[in-house]
């Protein structure tokens, strides 16, 4: 089966490596919201290292969540900020060695207890 180029050049098998696939660099990292809550996610898509700054996971509760903040946050003029932490990072690594580590620090944060984080 053939995969067409995205506008970016990327195909659709780099952009979702399977598991065995080596990657020149992956990273597991924590999101932490206003309210507190955290987010733990990981990065590897081949492009890991060029989006890190710009990547948030996928944390579907968590934007139902900053949808509601964010207006309160828009009335009264704070700033409404994210931290983002690198947890792990490694170079030519397997992307199954990323999730796995992922994994890892969901469980050790409890980062599926709804009233700590976002994870499912």
């Amino acid at each position: 089966m053939a995969v067409a180029l995205n506008g970016y050049g990327f195909s659709y098998q780099t952009m979702h490596p399977n598991k065995d696939t080596v990657i020149s660099w992956g990273c597991v990292f924590k999101i932490t919201f206003p309210n507190g809550k955290i987010y733990v996610g990981s990065d590897t898509a081949s492009t890991a290292r060029l989006d890190f700054f710009k990547y948030f996971g996928s944390p579907r509760k968590a934007k139902t969540d900053m949808l509601h903040e964010l207006g309160a946050y828009l009335t009264t003029g704070d700033a409404y900020v994210l931290q983002k932490e690198i947890l792990y990072a490694q170079e030519n690594v397997k992307v199954g060695d990323i999730l796995r580590v992922e994994q890892q620090y969901i469980k050790a944060l409890n980062a599926k207890d709804p009233s700590i984080g976002y994870n499912r």
